[in-house]
């Protein structure tokens, strides 16, 4: 599996400044770090954070870098919350796609019923 690595994160914050979205944070060095959301587990409480946050006309939207993972259940998880706080904030919430992940992305939202807007990286 590869992971997700600064170039990508580059990209992506590239892609939504362009967009021309405010107060961008990121989950990466320099960059102010999104909030987290605490998830209560049976076993132990884990954060979840979004890769990136941004603000465009007051409404927040999340950005998540998708990756091909063995733990679907682990991301469906987060990018269920993710869609869930973009609708309650008035935002959309974007899956950046690099090369050869994007139909595992689109397989996951699709079955899942996630209303993300997948963005090729």
């Amino acid at each position: 599996m590869s992971e997700k690595d600064s170039k990508l994160y580059e990209k992506a914050i590239e892609w939504v400044k362009r967009k021309g979205y405010s107060k961008v944070k990121a989950n990466v060095e320099d960059f102010e770090k999104p909030s987290s959301f605490m998830q209560h587990g049976d076993d132990d409480d884990s954060a979840l954070t979004p890769d990136i946050t941004a603000v465009m006309r007051g409404n927040k939207c999340y950005f998540e870098i998708a990756i091909k993972s063995d733990d679907k259940r682990q991301l469906v998880t987060k990018w269920k919350l993710l869609d869930r706080m973009a609708s309650i904030k008035e935002g959309k919430f974007y899956l950046f796609t690099p090369h050869g992940h994007r139909a595992f992305a689109n397989r996951l939202i699709k079955k899942h019923d996630i209303n993300a807007v997948l963005v090729n990286l």
